[in-house]
């Protein structure tokens, strides 16, 4: 059933020049199509980690754990739990990796995969069990533009196991790529996460991603356009130290080196 509403209870985006912003997008694509093998690539460091409430779980990792490919599950049952492997951000924490050695583009389709580890309640198909993130991407690291997001409150609790509550989140597909089961983090199709794609921003470039938590009801709460408070299953379970968001991993599915972009070419927002 693929709409919110009563399910069964369960617990658990111009730059400036001396020429115009569409001759940068151009030069982009043409550098796409010339440089395939830049043409995927991971964060090379994080910048900030702002721990929200309950956070902890993942510190002894961190920061490697967040960087590099996901390490998902081909059963979408039994979600990665590994610290070495995910990073809890706590209830309204946030994270900011950064692409030092390439840039994300906007090439066809989507550009970006965020990586969490939701999962299939056991007995539940099409049900997940989420907890959910804003994300905003920036050129450089200062003028943010987060993606458009949405959330229908349902009409119960139970409703929050439903994927279509939530519009533009991160964190509500479960995640399949892993580099023990050789499927690849740069094919949405197959790789599990929540994409997103450039061009919904506006944006031909970006240099940092940042994940924020979306909180829960009375604590770093996030109002979604629809006048709704963002909630979601794991807001029911949100002890230390595995509150929030817990990030494996983010991939670029469009990306080039660094160079592509020159350094008088500015941003200005």
């Amino acid at each position: 059933m693929d709409k919110c509403g009563a399910f069964p209870p369960l617990s658990p985006r111009r730059f400036a020049a001396t020429t115009t912003p569409r001759i940068l997008a151009v030069v982009l694509a043409l550098l796409f199509a010339i440089n395939r093998s830049f043409a995927q690539s991971f964060p090379d460091r994080v910048t900030t980690f702002t721990a929200g409430l309950n956070a902890g779980f993942g510190a002894p990792y961190f920061p490697t754990n967040v960087l590099g490919p996901p390490n998902g599950s081909l059963n979408s049952e039994q979600p990665n739990a590994s610290e070495s492997d995910l990073l809890s951000l706590g209830i309204g924490g946030s994270i900011v990796l950064e692409f030092v050695s390439s840039i994300v583009v906007d090439g066809p389709g989507p550009d970006l995969t965020v990586f969490e580890n939701p999962f299939q309640p056991i007995g539940y198909p099409g049900f997940v069990f989420c907890e959910t993130a804003t994300v905003a991407v920036s050129q450089n690291g200062s003028n943010w533009v987060t993606f458009p997001f949405n959330f229908h409150d349902p009409a119960t609790t139970a409703g929050l196991y439903s994927p279509s509550c939530y519009e533009g989140l991160a964190g509500v597909h479960p995640v399949f790529s892993s580099p023990s089961n050789g499927i690849s983090p740069f094919d949405p199709n197959v790789s599990g996460g929540d994409s997103f794609d450039l061009a919904t921003v506006g944006l031909p470039w970006v240099r940092f991603v940042k994940v924020t938590d979306t909180g829960t009801t009375g604590v770093a709460e996030t109002v979604a356009p629809s006048g709704a408070i963002v909630n979601d299953p794991g807001n029911a379970m949100n002890a230390a130290p595995t509150a929030g968001f817990d990030l494996d991993a983010i991939a670029a599915l469009h990306s080039l080196p660094a160079t592509a972009v020159r350094e008088d070419w500015m941003l200005y927002e």
